[in-house]
């Protein structure tokens, strides 16, 4: 009886365990999802920089206020599809712009 009852005890001792683990796995896949979507953030928004000039004003994206290139970008590692959605608005003379990534979280 002593035995059945501490089989029964480990058994459930070895199951929490394993659904720390899967949580723990679960919790690091999407700390890594966030930590790429910020450094692509910075892939999306490094050719905007280069449009940010007074003599080509008024021909790009940014002046115009339009989406600029919106086309999605796959992490090779983990396949997650990064959806970018650019967002501007005038703030006291000067144009802000917004970028939002959206993606799905790692199963």
């Amino acid at each position: 009886m002593e035995i059945l009852v501490s089989m029964i005890i480990f058994s459930l001792l070895v199951m929490s365990f394993a659904a720390l683990i899967v949580t723990g796995k679960r919790y690091i896949a999407s700390s890594r999802a966030r930590i790429a979507g910020g450094e692509i953030g910075k892939y999306f928004l490094d050719p905007l920089q280069l449009q940010v000039r007074q003599d080509q004003w008024g021909n790009n994206c940014l002046s115009a206020g339009i989406n600029c290139d919106t086309a999605n970008w796959i992490d090779p590692s983990s396949g997650i599809v990064y959806t970018p959605a650019y967002n501007f608005s005038d703030v006291n003379n000067l144009r802000k712009l917004k970028l939002t990534l959206t993606w799905n979280e790692p199963q």
